[in-house]
C-alpha cells in the first residue's frame, strides 16, 4: 500500500518507507506489548517490596515516581519509548528533506479553491518556541527556507507512524469524533460559519467543509509553514477551507462570526494565560446559541486510591515535551467556561467517538472514546 495519501504528501523511497515501517511496528511492541505489563509488574514486584519496607502502601505519585525512576524494567521502557519518537521524526525528515524543493515548487500547481492569509509580524507565543512540543525537531513554527512547509509535511506523515494509521487515510480521526459527536447528540444543528483553532495542516479542518459543503469554514493557527502545506493539501484534495495565521488567544475576526468553534489537542500545548483568553475569544466570535467543542485532555482529577495511574499520566508531560498537558489537566475549566459567559447548563465533561482501524493487530474498526468538553453560547 502507497504511503503517499495526496499528491502534496512527499512519497517515501524504499528504503525510508522500511525505516518507517520498522518504527510503527517498534511503537506497537512498546505500547501494546510492554506498556501493558507495567501495572501487573508494578503490583507483583514493586509495590510489595515498598510495603514491606514501609509498613504501607504508596501515598501518590511522587512516591511511585521515586520508585519507578529507579526500576531498571521501567527505565528502560520509558527510554525505548522516547527514542521511538525521536525515530519516527528522523524517519521522516529524510523523506521530506529529499521531496521539499519538488514540493515548494508544486505550491502553487493546484488550483486554489480557498484561501490563504499570512501575518509576517505576527509573534510567535512563547510557549511554542521555548521547546519542540512533540519532539518534532524546530517545532511547528520553525521555518528555514522561504515558503518552508517542511514542519507541515513532517507533521502529516509521521501522524500515522504515531498513531499506527489509527487516524484514518486523511488524519482526520479527532475532528470526526466531533462531527460524530454534533451528529448524536446536537441534531438539528446546522453550523454555516465555522473555525478551527490551531488547525495545524488543515487535517482537522477539512472533515468540516466536506461534511457542511455550504459552509463558511476557516482554520486558524500560528505556524505559517504548517498553514501554507495545509492551503496546498486542501487544493490536493480538491476540499475547499480558508487558512488564516492568527494567535487565537485574539482573532481579529467580527464578535459574533460563527456558529461552531472547534479545536482538536490545541488547549494542552497552551499555557495557564492562554486558555482562559482561548476560551473568552471563543464566546466572542461565537453568535448567540452558537456550540465551542474542543476535543482535548480532561480536566484530570487525582485518583486517591490509584497512585501509579497519577504517574503513568505525566509520561508524556516529563518525556515527550508535553510540558502543559499534566497542568491542563488540573485547571478548573469549568469555572474558567462559565467565566467567559457559556451557559452553565451547557457545560459538559464528555467522550466523542470515532472509527479507528489500525494497520496491524486489528481486522476491522474499532472506536475510540476521545475526550470532549463544550459549551452552548446563551441565545439572548
Amino acid at each position: 500500500m502507497s504511503k503517499q495519501k495526496h499528491s502534496m504528501q512527499p512519497k517515501p523511497s524504499h528504503d525510508e518507507s522500511v525505516r518507517q515501517d520498522f518504527v510503527t511496528d517498534l511503537r506497537a511492541y512498546l505500547t501494546d506489548e510492554i506498556y501493558s505489563l507495567i501495572t501487573p509488574y508494578y503490583e507483583k514486584k514493586i509495590e510489595p517490596d515498598f510495603i514491606q519496607a514501609n509498613e504501607r502502601k504508596p501515598e501518590d505519585k511522587s512516591e511511585v515516581k521515586s520508585l519507578m525512576l529507579n526500576d531498571r524494567g521501567y527505565q528502560s521502557w520509558s527510554l525505548l519509548q522516547r527514542l521511538s519518537q525521536q525515530m519516527m521524526f528522523t524517519s521522516v525528515i529524510d523523506t521530506v528533506e529529499r521531496n521539499l524543493d519538488t514540493m515548494i515548487d508544486d505550491l502553487d500547481n493546484h488550483q486554489s479553491i480557498g484561501s490563504l492569509d499570512i501575518d509576517e509580524s505576527l509573534d510567535i507565543p512563547r510557549y511554542l518556541t521555548a521547546y519542540d512540543i512533540h519532539q518534532q525537531p524546530g517545532g511547528y513554527h520553525n521555518e528555514n527556507i522561504e515558503k518552508d512547509i517542511s514542519a507541515g509535511a513532517v507533521y502529516d506523515i509521521s501522524l500515522p507512524i504515531y498513531s499506527r494509521n489509527a487516524m484514518g487515510e486523511e488524519n482526520d480521526l479527532l475532528a470526526q469524533a466531533i462531527i460524530r459527536y454534533i451528529d448524536d447528540h446536537l441534531k438539528t444543528f446546522q453550523p454555516q460559519e465555522i473555525m478551527d483553532m490551531g488547525c495545524g495542516i488543515g487535517n482537522s479542518t477539512l472533515p468540516f467543509s466536506k461534511k457542511y459543503p455550504d459552509s463558511k469554514v476557516i482554520g486558524v493557527d500560528v505556524a505559517l509553514p504548517c498553514l501554507r502545506y495545509a492551503h496546498a493539501r486542501a487544493n490536493a484534495l480538491g476540499v475547499e477551507a480558508h487558512f488564516s495565521q492568527q494567535n487565537v488567544e485574539k482573532t481579529s475576526y467580527d464578535p459574533e462570526s460563527f456558529d461552531l468553534v472547534t479545536s482538536t489537542l490545541l488547549l494542552h500545548e497552551t499555557s495557564h494565560d492562554a486558555v482562559p483568553k482561548i476560551i473568552q475569544e471563543c464566546f466572542r466570535l461565537l453568535k448567540p446559541g452558537g456550540w465551542m467543542i474542543h476535543l482535548d485532555v480532561y480536566p484530570f482529577h487525582k485518583k486517591e486510591d490509584d497512585p501509579l495511574y497519577d504517574f503513568l499520566k505525566d509520561w508524556e508531560v516529563i518525556n515527550n515535551n508535553e510540558n502543559f498537558s499534566g497542568a491542563l489537566r488540573n485547571m478548573n475549566m469549568r469555572k474558567i467556561i462559565e467565566d467567559a459567559g457559556f451557559s452553565s447548563e451547557t457545560v459538559e465533561f464528555t467522550s466523542a467517538e470515532a472509527a479507528a482501524k489500525y494497520s496491524k493487530g486489528y481486522t476491522g474498526d474499532f472506536y475510540l472514546k476521545l475526550p470532549v468538553y463544550l459549551a452552548q453560547k446563551p441565545n439572548n
